[in-house]
């Protein structure tokens, strides 16, 4: 078997070609060549010895952000699993064709800086950090209005009408309308980032709901309004420790209830962009209509994350898993022609 390299072939794609009497699997790239070797792998039988793939051919990936979200708070195995296996679990994604790891920071673990949960955080995500990079993975975070569980009274945010039981009202969200509420986002934020200092941050996922969201006069439509205004703030933060930092706007139960939040963010972005370069869209249900039918906002590529891990089971996160490989399916159908 010849591994290699081949510059005439796009990035991140790969072939598998016979090439005398040995099996030559070429990159465009290592990480092509890693996405190669683990369609060889895949391909290959091991019942009664090893059967070398028949798989011949070129591959191109469809899609140029292919990630998996990791929920490593509520001290799951995301949060807690040692090293060892988390490493192994990261290269079985990445010889799958996965390129991106995104997690989650926990604030809604501890309650401030000063709490010892804290500084495991930030172990935790620097570790995920280097992980990634080792495969030549892009690494990412989240970010919004949701922070401690210490956040003071005065500047919690308004809770949200949720007739549909589906934005949620956990977490700790702060109020960004409240100037002192705006100031203590951005100041947990600029800690956060500079207690990542080094680890190569790539991307930053902004998310309206299920954790977040404010219904103040000044906030409201949420979606539309006052996660618009937080996550351009937050842009301008983190591309002063991060220059290169791609952004992803989470549009997840946007207009659910309906509020005019599709509407309103494809005029707002109309107007102008110069810190937005992903839309991301789903829902628990069907894929939003809205991006579909008129158009992605802003004309930006678009992003889709279908609910990967308990959906249909109650209760929720006590049974594990749920595969969905027909669900999945149906998702993919809808989408596959829409999303870059």
């Amino acid at each position: 078997i010849i591994l290699t390299i081949d510059a005439d072939l796009p990035r991140e794609a790969f072939s598998i070609e016979e090439d005398g009497s040995a099996l030559k699997i070429a990159g465009g790239s290592a990480q092509g060549l890693l996405y190669g070797v683990g369609k060889f792998l895949r391909t290959s039988g091991y019942e009664n010895g090893f059967h070398p793939s028949e798989w011949r051919g070129t591959s191109v990936p469809r899609g140029s952000m292919r990630g998996m979200y990791f929920a490593s708070h509520f001290h799951n195995w995301y949060q807690t699993a040692p090293e060892e296996e988390i490493a192994r679990y990261m290269e079985d994604l990445a010889l799958w064709g996965v390129n991106a790891i995104k997690i989650c920071f926990p604030f809604l673990n501890f309650k401030d800086w000063d709490d010892p949960e804290a500084d495991k955080a930030v172990e935790m995500t620097r570790r995920y950090a280097r992980l990634a990079h080792d495969l030549g993975l892009q690494f990412g975070i989240g970010a919004g209005n949701t922070l401690f569980s210490g956040v003071p009274d005065h500047l919690r945010a308004t809770r949200l009408p949720d007739p549909t039981h589906r934005r949620g009202n956990h977490g700790n969200p702060v109020c960004p309308s409240i100037p002192e509420g705006h100031e203590f986002i951005m100041e947990q934020m600029e800690e956060l980032f500079d207690r990542l200092d080094g680890v190569g941050l790539d991307f930053l996922v902004f998310w309206p709901y299920d954790e977040g969201g404010c219904a103040c006069d000044q906030c409201s439509p949420w979606g539309s309004n006052g996660f618009i205004k937080l996550s351009q703030d937050l842009t301008r933060l983190a591309r002063k420790h991060y220059p290169e930092l791609k952004t992803v706007l989470s549009t997840w139960v946007f207009d659910t209830p309906p509020a005019g939040e599709w509407e309103a963010l494809s005029k707002t972005l109309a107007e102008g962009n110069n810190w937005l370069d992903y839309i991301l869209a789903d829902s628990h249900e069907e894929f939003p209509r809205y991006p579909l039918d008129v158009g992605v906002p802003g004309d930006l590529p678009l992003l889709n994350f279908p609910e990967i891990s308990m959906w249909g089971n109650w209760p929720w996160g006590g049974v594990g898993a749920n595969p969905l490989p027909s669900r999945f399916q149906h998702l993919w159908d809808s989408v596959k022609q829409k999303v870059s």
